[in-house]
């Protein structure tokens, strides 16, 4: 198997990675995690100042997605107002990314649903600016619409790895393990499917479970470290998976994937330098664990937008961006009759 394919069981990879710039950084950037919690943090700033913010002069980045949704929800109106208004102005922003996108790619032009996922979209706040984004582009007569992934954001880049795998490369197993890294943690998995139809996503799901927060270190770990910590989550897995365990294991992860599993540009949130010509994260996993599991490598966002695949089957074009540390990007192009 190649890794980062553009061709997949009945879907095409048609784009991913996308990154556009003007002279303040990369377009995505406006519509990331971070910069939700920075238009909430200018919005802040005058309030803490004169005593009367409602988050108690809390620090932002020590806030929630829980402590926001409850300011939304069961809080005053002057703190439900804060809210609505750091919602309004990341909303408009990321219309303006989805607007940009499509402009400048010819495969997003012709993207009419897009799947919205990330750490954001797990809270109903994520919710509210997914649908006012929408709203935003109807307005300007954008015939797209967004629509909150339907998994857990967590499990998603998980379960959506059995799209990386021809059905009879699965035949006979009914359990693989599955990798996702991100930005600020690592999460490993142990995936039930279906045996006769393996790529039926609503068959499948995460039946254990493992993470690590490394944002949450002290200390930043060395990427050396980081493989280290994910072959021992992976070894804790593979104990609790049956005799039908797959051979192959899926990996989802940041920045652009060469056919030979190197990663190229997007990789810089990662602890260590992932993007070394001298690193190969397959070949280097596979040796961690004793070459057990043939590795698949892929990239975050398109195997997140993957686990939607079942979802997708009325439109031709459609795509995702994941809203985390920073802002992933795939589109795609169904290609099964």
């Amino acid at each position: 198997m190649v890794h980062g394919s553009p061709n997949l069981p009945g879907i095409d990879v048609s784009s991913y990675s996308l990154t556009l710039e003007d002279g303040g950084g990369f377009i995505g950037d406006r519509a990331s995690g971070r910069a939700f919690f920075g238009i909430l943090d200018e919005l802040r700033s005058p309030l803490c100042r004169a005593g009367t913010d409602p988050f108690g002069g809390k620090d932002t980045d020590d806030l929630s997605h829980k402590d926001i949704d409850k300011a939304w929800r069961k809080g005053d109106a002057f703190a439900a107002g804060l809210v609505h208004t750091s919602i309004e102005e990341f909303a408009r922003r990321l219309a303006g990314v989805v607007r940009a996108y499509r402009s400048a790619d010819e495969n997003w032009a012709k993207v009419t649903r897009i799947v919205v996922g990330g750490g954001l979209r797990d809270s109903r706040i994520g919710e509210i600016a997914i649908g006012r984004t929408t709203a935003i582009l109807r307005l300007e007569s954008v015939a797209v619409d967004l629509v909150p992934i339907k998994r857990d954001p967590d499990e998603a880049a998980l379960v959506g790895g059995l799209r990386l795998i021809p059905g009879e490369r699965l035949r006979g197993c009914s359990q693989l393990l599955a990798v996702d890294i991100g930005g600020s943690s690592i999460r490993a998995g142990l995936v039930n499917f279906s045996a006769k139809h393996p790529h039926k996503l609503a068959r499948a799901a995460v039946v254990a479970h493992a993470q690590w927060k490394y944002g949450d270190e002290k200390t930043k770990p060395s990427r050396d470290e980081a493989i280290g910590k994910l072959a021992q989550m992976i070894d804790g897995l593979r104990k609790k998976a049956g005799d039908d365990l797959a051979d192959v294991m899926t990996v989802a992860c940041p920045g652009r994937i060469t056919p030979d599993g190197d990663i190229r540009d997007g990789a810089q949130n990662l602890p260590g330098n992932w993007e070394a010509k001298d690193f190969n994260l397959p070949a280097t996993l596979a040796a961690a664990l004793d070459d057990e599991f043939e590795i698949v490598l892929h990239n975050d966002a398109v195997v997140q937008g993957l686990s939607e695949a079942d979802r997708m089957k009325d439109v031709r074009h459609w795509a995702v961006v994941t809203i985390g540390t920073g802002l992933g990007n795939a589109a795609y192009r169904n290609t099964a009759s």
